[in-house]
């Protein structure tokens, strides 16, 4: 039986991979070795995302920080950000990629940044985002891609990396 620590008050909780529910059932359509979820700590309420293959626990979210992001962006760019956030926490991979590209495209719109698509506004952003911030954006674009368009799962090992990269843009589109 695998069991995880919750990443917010640390006690141990116990992880039956026998039992079917929304939280840790096998990807659909998906390899039925690999368990991707989320659980509710019954000690402290927090959520606790993981990642089990061939019942070795391989990822487990932790307390780490993917930085703070301006409180100069809109509302509505927060709020999808925190999203992303949220749903990464939750064991939800792809939807966290998506919060945080729609996150991007609409700080890039809000901007007066113009395209017709996402990869177009990246490459319209050159005056405000640099050389890394340029390379970031398109590297996130094509992993969301693929998830989003492309029905490439996601894990959520890759999600930290996405988040922070996202964090570093936002940032620089609000200031």
């Amino acid at each position: 039986m695998p069991y995880l620590q919750c990443a917010s008050c640390s006690k141990t909780l116990e992880i039956n991979t026998g039992e079917q529910s929304m939280w840790n059932k096998p990807n659909a359509g998906g390899d039925t070795h690999k368990v991707i979820g989320s659980t509710i700590c019954r000690h402290c309420g927090a959520g606790t995302g993981f990642e089990i293959t061939n019942n070795i626990i391989v990822y487990v979210s932790g307390k780490s920080s993917y930085g703070t992001i301006s409180a100069a962006l809109s509302q509505i760019v927060k709020t999808l950000y925190s999203e992303a956030e949220m749903c990464f926490r939750s064991g939800a991979p792809d939807a966290a990629v998506a919060m945080c590209r729609s996150s991007v495209e609409i700080a890039l719109t809000e901007k007066g940044i113009q395209g017709r698509v996402l990869y177009d506004k990246i490459e319209n952003a050159k005056d405000i985002l640099d050389e890394v911030e340029i390379g970031l954006a398109h590297a996130s674009r094509l992993v969301t891609r693929d998830a989003i368009h492309n029905a490439e799962l996601m894990s959520l090992s890759d999600i930290p990396s996405i988040l922070s990269a996202t964090v570093r843009i936002l940032n620089k589109l609000a200031s």
